[in-house]
């Protein structure tokens, strides 16, 4: 059975289980019962309502075993268990359902005093040691049983004052200590609590490693507490343990010989790492017999220099940027003591392959019956001038085509060119600038090639080259600057238009698009799993600006030609913000606040096509046709004699709110609200009622939805069912349309039920 049927049918099984198991105690052995969790009563108010709330948190999360897990309420796992029962045969149905249950949780396997003592274990941890606990089993009619625990907290101690003590054999590391004193997180009036005595030991090791202590250890910081003051109050003591600390540790540590191994082997034949073949360049020693590698990128990535005094955020740096640089697959270091306080530095790096292949293809679908394919096959070329610089060579096709409905639109057929070079560092002309942030910035060039055919009706040649660069402040902020980029586009149309009876001319763009680009993107998903998180993109996009106005361009009465060719003038900007709650592991609301801004003038009465906004589809307005929403009041539906392969704005306002609940493992469903709409900076007769007005927020087309979301690890797979609740082309009052569903009527489902396929979440 393929792991995809197993799938498919547990959840089919799941509906028969819920149904026919009412209960999950009916087969539990004789005499037992289920435990189903704890119960923690605070006895007394000792503590503040806060303290008292999150140590119930805390105690309960303690508690073991943990009982049966649940799924929207139920014990589904252990009803799936149940519903196994033993099965006969090792292979089929019920031994994968055995496999992915649970089996039941006895209230015979949770021992009450060895859960006390851990209890008050963490209580006193805390703070609290007068704890006293009272540890009961309760058991219900259903041979349902809690671990019920009544606890006295008793007072919290906090501490009275924080002493750093000098040790006057060790002066040095001791002031040095004392000097970090001012951080600490010892603070006097703060509960006495075990983890932060933990963290101010580690807070002292790192501020140490900061300062050169290379062998200094957290463990040679000892935190003594005095509890016998009185008025539940603790003095505190920090000072470097007596013993077990070795001389390294109290010396400060200067780095002295650097060796890099840039082609690190772990089963080398000892030439890539004899010292031997070292080469000297600019205080580094590098061994690099093969000369597959330029010095220069080492100093650049590295920020220890020899005579250095050993710094922690250096080393982790120095690591971070050899890992960025995007061409070695495993980087690591060595520290290896000359004497007291020296240390010579070792970088072993193993690069990745110099070349590789990528094949890429897949399928897509929008919701106006249109279905296609796109694929994709690269060459990427690592350090093609020695420098670390990755060539990247990509050929990509594709095609899209309307398999069914009313509204035919022409199938589109695209093939592409492109090479990109990616150099680890900043290319300024004439200026030699030198970073030290952990991630290594890039110096991109891009150009590329790319044909469209739309059936009979448009030929699109385009031709693109980018100069810019990128680079992360953190592991959360990234920008890319591109000062320069040069877009050439030629339209041929064939005519076919009259004949199809379709409406093309905002598809149209014949020119040069000339201009920087920058784009800010923070992230703060990334990381650890954090209970709010955010994300925000911002792009600033600008064409012709100085050289219009130069040249006084006007589209109307002076258009202006570079190299012969109309181009194009406008500011763009485009923020995208989107904010994450998320309640559990399992559920979370996702929510996004999308603008986009853009201004033709001069020489443009219109965005170029290839940078206008369009609403509707299966990322966007998941309730409406694909790119046929708006702009403005327009309604492409009115004139039954056109048909609109597009309609497209020069702004956009669009805001989308999404609940997310996991119901199995790869399985999540969705309930999703989208509102928003285009519209047109000038007028446009061919689009009445699509120019943005101050009445723009009565103009707002909604829907709402459900999905489902099979992540399967190597991609997500979505699907989601939505439906308009107000249509922004219908009069003033009657925009809103809950009054017209009728789930009953075919006719209704058929013209407002949208069915939407997408890959990876709509944002």
């Amino acid at each position: 059975m393929t792991h995809f049927k197993r799938h498919t049918l547990f959840i089919l099984t799941l509906a028969c289980i819920i149904i026919s198991s009412c209960s999950n105690t009916k087969h539990l052995p004789a005499g037992e019962t289920l435990f189903i969790g704890s119960k923690i009563t605070i006895k007394d108010n000792e503590a503040p309502k806060k303290e008292r709330k999150a140590s119930k948190t805390d105690l309960a999360g303690a508690v073991r075993p943990r009982p049966n897990s649940k799924t929207l309420g139920m014990r589904l796992k252990l009803r799936v268990y149940e519903f196994a029962g033993v099965p006969k045969k090792k292979k089929g149905l019920k031994p994968f359902l055995r496999k992915n249950g649970e089996p039941p949780v006895l209230a015979s396997s949770v021992n009450l005093e060895t859960n006390k003592v851990i209890l008050v274990n963490l209580m006193q941890n805390k703070g609290f040691f007068h704890t006293s606990i009272k540890p009961y089993f309760k058991t219900d009619k259903k041979k349902r049983t809690t671990a019920c625990f009544d606890v006295t907290t008793g007072p919290q101690y906090t501490i009275n004052k924080t002493v750093f003590l000098k040790d006057s054999t060790e002066p040095e590391v001791s002031f040095d200590i004392d000097s970090t004193f001012p951080q600490t997180l010892l603070k006097a009036g703060a509960p006495y609590n075990l983890d932060l005595i933990k963290a101010e030991r580690n807070r002292i090791d790192r501020a140490l490693k900061q300062l050169g202590y290379y062998w200094f250890k957290a463990d040679y910081i000892i935190v003594q507490v005095d509890t016998t003051i009185g008025n539940h109050k603790v003095n505190m003591y920090v000072a470097v343990k007596k013993v077990e600390v070795p001389d390294q540790a109290y010396q400060v540590s200067y780095i002295n010989n650097i060796y890099v191994y840039p082609n690190f082997k772990a089963h080398s034949n000892g030439e890539d790492t004899n010292k031997a073949n070292a080469i000297a360049y600019k205080g580094y020693n590098i061994v690099d017999p093969a000369k597959k590698f330029k010095p220069e990128i080492f100093s650049k990535a590295i920020l220890f220099e020899k005579g250095d005094e050993y710094n922690l955020d250096d080393q982790n740096t120095s690591l971070n940027r050899l890992v960025t640089m995007g061409t070695f697959k495993f980087v690591k270091s060595r520290y290896d003591p000359v004497n007291d306080s020296d240390l010579d530095v070792y970088y072993y790096l193993t690069p990745y392959p110099k070349k590789s292949l990528q094949f890429q293809i897949g399928a897509l679908t929008q919701n106006d019956n249109r279905a296609g394919s796109q694929a994709s096959i690269s060459l990427l070329n690592r350090n093609t001038f020695k420098g670390a610089e990755a060539l990247i060579y990509k050929i990509n096709g594709g095609f899209e085509a309307q398999y069914s409905g009313d509204n035919k639109q022409p199938d589109i057929y695209n093939l592409g060119a492109e090479v990109d070079l990616s150099i680890p560092h900043f290319v300024v002309p004439f200026i030699d600038i030198q970073t030290t942030g952990i991630y290594v910035p890039h110096t991109l060039l891009k150009a590329s090639y790319n044909y469209e055919s739309q059936s009979d009706l448009l030929r699109i040649n385009s031709y693109k080259f980018s100069y810019g660069y990128d680079w992360k402040q953190g592991l959360r902020t990234e920008h890319q600057l591109y000062p320069f980029n040069f877009t050439y586009v030629k339209t041929d149309t064939l005519g076919n238009a009259n004949s199809l009876n379709l409406l093309y001319g905002n598809l149209i763009f014949n020119g040069i698009i000339i201009g920087p680009t920058y784009e800010f993107t923070y992230n703060s998903q990334i990381g650890p799993p954090r209970m709010n998180s955010f994300y925000f993109d911002g792009l600033i996009d600008l064409s012709g600006n100085i050289l219009g106005l130069a040249e006084k361009a006007d589209y109307k009465t002076h258009p202006q030609t570079i190299l012969g060719q109309t181009y194009a003038q406008y500011l763009k900007f485009q923020p995208d913000f989107r904010y994450y709650l998320r309640f559990s592991p399992g559920t979370s609301i996702a929510t996004r606040l999308f603008f986009g801004i853009g201004v033709p003038y001069g020489n443009s009465s219109q965005l170029p096509n290839i940078k206008e906004f369009w609403a509707g589809g299966n990322s966007d307005l998941r309730g409406f046709p694909s790119r046929l929403v708006g702009p403005g009041t327009f309604n492409y539906l009115a004139n039954s004699n056109t048909q609109y392969l597009e309609t497209l704005g020069d702004l956009k306002g669009e805001f989308n709110i999404e609940l997310r609940q996991n119901i199995y493992k790869f399985l999540n469903a969705a309930i999703f609200y989208d509102a928003g709409n285009i519209w047109l900076y000038h007028d446009n007769p061919e689009y009445p009622g699509g120019k943005f007005t101050s009445s723009f927020y009565k103009e707002i087309a909604a829907d709402v939805g459900i999905g489902l979301r099979f992540d399967i690890k190597i991609l997500l797979l979505r699907l989601d069912l939505g439906m308009p609740v107000r249509e922004a082309y219908l009069p003033e009052n009657d925009r809103w349309v809950f009054n017209k569903i009728n789930f009953g009527d075919s006719a209704w489902r058929r013209q407002n039920l949208v069915f939407n396929i997408g890959i990876g979440y709509p944002f």
